[in-house]
């Protein structure tokens, strides 16, 4: 619903990740979210009006700064036009006071006429991502629109050392040693409330989805090749063994885990697994 009434909107940002009026808000839980559970997530403005929902997420190698993808589904007789986005940016994680079943909506401080001013491309004609430099005209546009509650973004805008990646499309993707053993696919990805890539989840052994272990690792752990052309897959390697990567800290699906596997301790273990320090 967009009537600002049947809404309960923050009064003071409580910085993407933690949702408003919740027991967690303020508290020093990490706010770690999950690309699957950000994916579809409905967008709204701060007074209530829809924006449109997430549609993919931008995330880089190194684990810098990610964008959210938000497009617009076509209103205002436009056709389905994409806004890229840092997750800074984002002030609140909303529910709909009335709807209980509704589900939970990002905050946008934009109006539809300041988003219709934003960088955006048509779904079919993505920028190029190998172009590290393709966030800058997003970047200045928002610097100054930052929650307060989260780190100011470096107005200096010097463009991302690495070409950026589209995490549906990463979903799913072999990951392999450097011996080109596989080692898993690729299943899920953690992003903190600063947008940085935290941890990879990796599906490991099984058959048709039996018997299998979900692992963690740290982001950073994982290279990346660069996608040479059309019908080219990337190639993603974990310099490490079958055995070392099985005795990694186990990711634990479900929502009795979700606090567990979003805990600072938890995800510590996992970077000194792989001789990592989280950053």
């Amino acid at each position: 619903m967009d009537s600002h009434a049947t809404r309960t909107l923050a009064t003071e940002p409580t910085g993407f990740g933690t949702p408003a009026g919740s027991s967690h808000a303020g508290s020093d839980r990490p706010r770690i979210w999950l690309v699957s559970e950000l994916l579809g997530m409905q967008v709204v403005g701060t007074q209530g009006e829809k924006l449109g929902k997430i549609d993919d997420v931008v995330v880089h190698p190194g684990g810098h700064s990610s964008y959210a993808v938000l497009s617009i589904g076509g209103w205002l007789g436009m056709g389905d036009k994409l806004f890229a986005m840092p997750f800074t940016v984002f002030h609140a994680l909303e529910s709909n006071a009335i709807a209980k079943d509704e589900p939970l909506s990002l905050v946008l401080p934009l109006n539809k006429e300041q988003l219709l001013a934003a960088p955006g491309f048509d779904k079919d004609a993505w920028p190029n991502l190998a172009n590290p430099e393709w966030t800058l005209d997003v970047d200045r546009f928002y610097v100054g629109r930052t929650n307060p509650n989260q780190p100011a973004r470096d107005a200096s805008l010097v463009p991302a050392p690495f070409s950026s990646l589209r995490a549906t499309e990463l979903d799913g993707h072999s990951v392999k040693t450097l011996l080109d053993e596989k080692l898993g696919d690729l299943d899920e990805i953690a992003i903190d409330g600063r947008g940085r890539v935290r941890y990879a989840v990796l599906s490991v052994g099984g058959f048709l989805g039996m018997g299998e272990k979900l692992i963690a690792v740290p982001w950073d752990s994982l290279s990346f090749s660069a996608n040479s052309g059309p019908g080219e897959a990337r190639l993603i390697t974990l310099a490490t063994t079958k055995p070392h990567l099985e005795s990694a800290p186990q990711y634990k699906a479900g929502a009795e885990h979700v606090w567990e596997m979003r805990d600072a301790g938890w995800i510590a273990g996992v970077y000194k697994h792989f001789d990592g320090t989280p950053r």
